[in-house]
């Protein structure tokens, strides 16, 4: 019996996340410059001529991970600052899960550590205007501090700004507990021990992103 058009979608769908898995590992481990198609179907768990069913080569397969990734992202930001409670509390539980990010979700967070070298090789300057992934996620960050200064939450001062501030010191810290995590896995402890003894970094880490908001 033929499949439906609602099944067709749904595998086409299971196999294009599969594909986009495979490129994020392969991007991750090796950059845009060293990956391979081959690769990307290896950790795919696919064929390498399904990978070229859809897509015609390799920039453009990596230019939809990259995509895929900004829109992950806007919409994860998008929907923390839309929770309920103060701009504080909001400030505050998004830093602490940025930085268990290291641990829950690594490879999402090497994707942004690394992107930023390839931007200009997959993508031209006013295709990158639209992209806005950075300013999308400030903008969401903005606007829950102006609300949070309008309760008093908040101090008062350019809302920009301090969104520039606060995430500039969120990346900061990430990139200080990357650094030291894999300091401490090449000493030789595992990954639960690295999560306690970056546990008060974290806590501190966080703390002193709230504290710059904080009114």
């Amino acid at each position: 019996m033929p499949r439906s058009k609602e099944q067709n979608e749904e595998i086409r769908a299971q196999r294009k996340e599969a594909i986009m898995q495979g490129a994020l590992a392969v991007y991750v481990e090796k950059g845009y410059a060293a990956a391979d198609i081959k690769d990307v179907a290896e950790r795919a768990g696919v064929a390498r001529g399904l990978v070229y069913y859809y897509y015609k080569d390799k920039r453009s397969l990596f230019r939809d991970l990259f995509v895929h990734m900004f829109q992950l992202s806007n919409k994860h930001t998008r929907h923390h600052f839309s929770q309920e409670g103060t701009a504080t509390e909001l400030c505050r539980q998004f830093a602490h899960v940025m930085f268990h990010n290291l641990f829950e979700s690594s490879v999402h967070v090497m994707f942004f550590f690394r992107m930023r070298h390839d931007l200009r090789e997959l993508f031209t300057g006013d295709e990158l205007k639209t992209l806005l992934w950075r300013d999308n996620n400030l903008q969401v960050l903005v606007e829950t501090l102006r609300r949070g200064m309008e309760t008093g939450d908040i101090r008062r001062m350019e809302p920009e700004l301090l969104a520039e501030q606060y995430w500039g010191a969120m990346m900061h810290a990430m990139g200080f507990l990357q650094r030291k995590k894999r300091s401490l896995l090449a000493e030789g402890h595992d990954m639960e021990q690295v999560k306690q003894l970056l546990s008060p970094d974290i806590e501190a880490a966080t703390e002193s992103c709230v504290a710059m908001v904080r009114a």
